[in-house]
């Protein structure tokens, strides 16, 4: 197999060269310019040497990363734009490759992407346009390429699969019927096809049921009973901001030039449990720096994390969801000022100290810990009957003030500490204005608001 090669300098069309159809658009050389410093090597190598001619493979992926860049997505649009978009024919050379080849193409490479992504990551490092040194990491809700019509509870997949049975007995009775000679209107084979169908969607159904009851452990029970599955791409779950299945993408923004530096798609409705895996990425698509700083929303905030951002000794800013209910005061809210406002207590009126394990509350009484185990410690007063605050403390119900503490507090409490900081707001202030305009320039200027493809790992 040979390449068609092209040299855009020698080209001509109409009387005028090819260079000439760029010149005032900047964008398609630059992306042409990228691409001819990527590394190729495993691009070529898929090619073989045997059949006919082929069309030069850097050429189809600078295509491909123009034609995304401005939000087409279509292949058989792409193939059009090619033959009269003067900023296509300048990529190409002026040559016009199909719908069915520029597909192929996207269908066949589409494991590169990630590769040729820290590339040019690497090249604006070198490049020196920014530091790469404060990351904002947030999430969004894309569509996923199924409909949400595919979506059935525990409860409907069990009358599909009772309706599916049903059907799968009659085609057998149909079938043992032309057998048997008691009909020749019917078609033997087309009864036998149709069953076969019938038998692969109730195992396919019977398949999602099961992958359902598991996901359904890890819910809260209330959740469990409306919780769907997606038969058409179980791996999408059902997201209201997105009016159906869809997933939750993950991005890490450089704060500096807004470009994006770590990527994910999870099928996880929320942002918990995401911020270690977008940060892990960045140091590994970037390389390590101590000082990197990262800054996400409250969406992110959680004590595991926490724990083992503090334990790595990495700068994190990431908001509390509970900031105003933290026990980070040096003292506790005077006993003069809760009774004249006349409010409830919360814990952040209450003091914990760590030298002594205890917490001390307006009056002046300490609360030790009485239970323990691997996730809270319990807190507890032993007397509180003769309180004046204890209207506005505890429940008439309860004789004593009870305090549950996460045996991971003090990691909420260092960040909460922190949070009180001008740095610390500023860099939350700089986060809404970094990576927002990101998420807003990929769904609304690019339109990129639903996948093309099914599934977590499309093929």
């Amino acid at each position: 197999m040979s390449f068609i090669t092209y040299n855009r300098s020698q080209m001509n069309l109409f009387g005028y060269s090819v260079e000439d159809f760029a010149r005032d658009d900047p964008k398609s050389r630059f992306v042409v310019e990228l691409v001819s410093r990527l590394d190729l090597s495993a691009l070529y190598s898929r090619y073989s040497s045997q059949g006919g001619d082929s069309y030069a493979p850097d050429m189809m992926l600078a295509l491909w990363f123009y034609a995304y860049s401005n939000g087409i997505t279509s292949t058989r649009k792409l193939e059009e734009l090619c033959k009269y978009d003067t900023r296509y024919i300048y990529i190409t050379g002026n040559q016009h490759p199909d719908h069915s080849t520029l597909s192929r193409f996207r269908k066949a490479h589409l494991d590169l992407l990630d590769q040729y992504f820290v590339e040019i990551l690497l090249i604006a490092q070198a490049e020196g346009i920014s530091s790469f040194n404060q990351i904002a990491i947030d999430g969004t809700k894309i569509k996923a390429h199924s409909s949400k019509r595919h979506g059935y509870t525990e409860d409907q997949l069990d009358k599909r699969i009772e309706k599916l049975r049903a059907e799968i007995k009659q085609y057998m009775q149909r079938c043992n019927f032309v057998e048997q000679g008691a009909t020749d209107e019917l078609d033997l084979e087309t009864l036998r096809a149709e069953k076969e169908r019938l038998e692969r969607l109730e195992k396919e159904i019977l398949e999602r049921k099961a992958q359902l009851k598991e996901r359904k452990k890890q819910l809260k029970s209330e959740h469990r009973s409306r919780h769907q599955i997606n038969v058409k791409e179980p791996d999408a779950r059902m997201m209201p901001s997105v009016d159906g299945p869809g997933y939750n993408a993950q991005l890490g923004v450089d704060m500096s030039s807004h470009l994006i530096v770590a990527h994910e798609v999870v099928s996880q409705p929320n942002d918990q449990g995401q911020f270690i895996p977008i940060q892990e990425q960045v140091e590994k698509n970037l390389g390590s720096d101590d000082k990197r700083s990262y800054t996400a929303d409250s969406g992110y905030h959680n004590s595991t994390d926490l724990k083992e951002l503090e334990e790595k000794q990495i700068d994190a800013v990431i908001a509390d969801p509970q900031l105003s209910n933290r026990s980070i005061k040096e003292t506790p809210t005077s006993k003069e000022e809760l009774q004249k406002e006349e409010r409830k207590l919360k814990r952040s009126d209450f003091v914990y100290h760590e030298q002594g394990d205890y917490y001390e509350c307006p009056t002046g009484k300490k609360l030790f810990p009485v239970e323990r185990n691997s996730e809270r410690i319990v807190y507890r007063s032993n007397d509180c009957q003769d309180c004046p605050l204890i209207n506005l403390c505890i429940s008439s119900k309860k004789k004593v003030k009870q305090i549950h503490r996460s045996v991971n507090e003090s990691y909420c409490e260092r960040m909460a500490k922190k949070l009180q900081t001008s740095a610390a707001q500023e860099r939350l202030k700089k986060r809404s204005v970094t990576v927002e305009p990101v998420f807003g320039n990929l769904k609304h200027n690019l339109g990129y608001r639903g996948f093309s493809l099914s599934g977590l790992n499309p093929s």
